[in-house]
C-alpha cells in the first residue's frame, strides 16, 4: 500500500489518499476515516468493501466542514481498471469540494480544481 496525504491549498483541504489497498491495511485506513468524522454507516461500507478482496473498487469519504478527505483506491486487475478507479475516486473529491464551496461546476475554477488534484495525486 502506498499513502499520500497532500492540501489543496486554495481550498485549505487536507486530503489522504491510500493506493493499492488490500485487506491488511482495512484497520488503519478505518482509523483515518473515524478521524475526520466519518459517519457508522459508511464506516461499516468501507469496512466490507475493502476486506472482500474484490478488485477494481475504492472509496471516497469527506468531511465537509473541516474540509478533509480520504481516499482509498483498492488493488485492480489492469494498469486501465487502475486508472478507472483513481479518476472514478479523484470525481469525487472534486464533487464534495465544488459542493462545499458552492463553485459552478461548469466554471474555470472546478477545472483548475481538477488540475490541482491531479497535480497533487502524481507529483
Amino acid at each position: 500500500m502506498i499513502r499520500q496525504r497532500f492540501t489543496l491549498e486554495k481550498y485549505d483541504w487536507l486530503v489522504w489518499v491510500y493506493y493499492a489497498v488490500h485487506g491488511y491495511y482495512v484497520d488503519e485506513v478505518l482509523e483515518r476515516l473515524k478521524s475526520i468524522g466519518c459517519n457508522r454507516s459508511f464506516l461499516r461500507e468501507a469496512k466490507s468493501n475493502m476486506s472482500n478482496g474484490k478488485l477494481n473498487t475504492g472509496l471516497t469519504y469527506s468531511n465537509l466542514k473541516a474540509r478533509m478527505t480520504v481516499m482509498v483506491i483498492g488493488l485492480a486487475d489492469s494498469p486501465e481498471e487502475y486508472e478507472n478507479s483513481i479518476t472514478h475516486e479523484r470525481r469525487h473529491l472534486e464533487a464534495h469540494i465544488t459542493k462545499r464551496f458552492g463553485l459552478n461546476p461548469y466554471g474555470e475554477d472546478v477545472a483548475y480544481l481538477v488540475g490541482d488534484i491531479s497535480h497533487a495525486m502524481h507529483p
